[in-house]
């Protein structure tokens, strides 16, 4: 047989207990929602070149000095980048997400910039960025 008369101060507790429980359930969903970003892909890169493909292959590359073209890309899934020449002389900005090992970068006013196979190589030093078109090599700055 069940007792449903519960005494107020167990009554109490046991409702205190749900809501804590419910709070810590409801706050480890949130964190499972959260972008997964690598930590090795954080920080600034430089470009060193850019390599034209056709078919996949490669057909011309494009060196840069220091400097000259750099993206960043921040924890909170922004990325902040500086180009070589006009139009886009004060740089991009956007956000990006990260499904494994493929980078979907999107300009601030939400417009597709690009998507890319990334890998970190050489102890965390170099970055390759690949799509259909084209390979970007960047060093850790």
């Amino acid at each position: 047989m069940v007792d449903y008369n519960v005494p107020p101060v167990k009554l109490r507790r046991l409702t205190f207990l749900i809501a804590l429980v419910s709070c810590n359930l409801s706050t480890l969903g949130a964190a499972d929602s959260l972008p997964k970003i690598p930590v090795e892909l954080l920080g600034t890169w430089d470009y060193t070149s850019m390599t034209a493909l056709k078919n996949g292959k490669p057909f011309g590359t494009v060196r840069f000095q220091s400097g000259q073209w750099t993206v960043t890309f921040n924890q909170d899934a922004t990325w902040v980048m500086k180009t070589p020449s006009p139009p886009n002389q004060h740089g991009l900005n956007g956000n990006y997400e990260v499904h494994r090992q493929d980078l979907e970068m999107k300009l601030a006013n939400g417009n597709p910039y690009g998507r890319y196979h990334f890998t970190v190589e050489q102890n965390g030093k170099v970055l390759v960025l690949t799509d259909k078109e084209v390979t970007i090599n960047a060093n850790r700055e």
